[in-house]
């Protein structure tokens, strides 16, 4: 039985099965365990999917896309063209006596390469013109004929908006 276990081959068994146990033979599975820091405060650049505007109602979701990858050093943890998501937190609409809309838009999460779910902080507000001191006075000088109304507020398509990451995140990267 002696013969049968020679000295090479249980020095190649030992190396093997230390090599197994501590990964070192795996240099996929390494680089996939590679995490990064995505910093707060780290600036994600968004643009809007579709038009927002004063006559949509709060709480209605807002789709968003990143405009650039977003790094970590060197390493991209969110790409360019990944869905991003809102909310319409505020509205009013145009009122009698030259009063403008608003709609205001809190910018929510994201995901990062990894799948993580990546909160985000944020808004954007835009209110419409504001007629009221014109109302007011076309009102006084010709009555009820000039009760202007204010105007809708409206983020058009495609305008890019500025989010931060709201805490430190640690990505897998592969």
């Amino acid at each position: 039985m002696r013969s049968f276990l020679n000295k090479p081959l249980i020095l190649f068994v030992t190396i093997v099965t230390f090599l197994m146990l501590t990964g070192i033979t795996d240099p996929i599975s390494a680089q996939q365990n590679e995490k990064v820091k995505l910093a707060s405060g780290t600036v994600v650049a968004l643009s809007l999917e579709k038009a927002v505007n004063s006559n949509m109602t709060e709480g209605t979701s807002v789709d968003l896309r990143v405009v650039r990858d977003v790094t970590a050093g060197e390493t991209v943890v969110i790409k360019s063209g990944t869905l991003a998501n809102g909310t319409i937190t505020d509205v009013s609409s145009t009122g009698a006596v030259g009063k403008a809309g608003k709609v205001s838009i809190r910018l929510r999460s994201i995901r990062a390469v990894d799948g993580q779910e990546v909160v985000l902080k944020g808004s954007v507000d835009k209110q419409g013109e504001d007629k009221v001191v014109l109302t007011v006075i076309l009102g006084l000088i010709c009555l009820p004929l000039f009760l202007l109304q204010g105007g809708d507020a409206s983020i058009p398509a495609g305008t890019e908006l500025r989010a931060y990451v709201e805490q430190d995140y640690m990505i897998e990267v592969r």
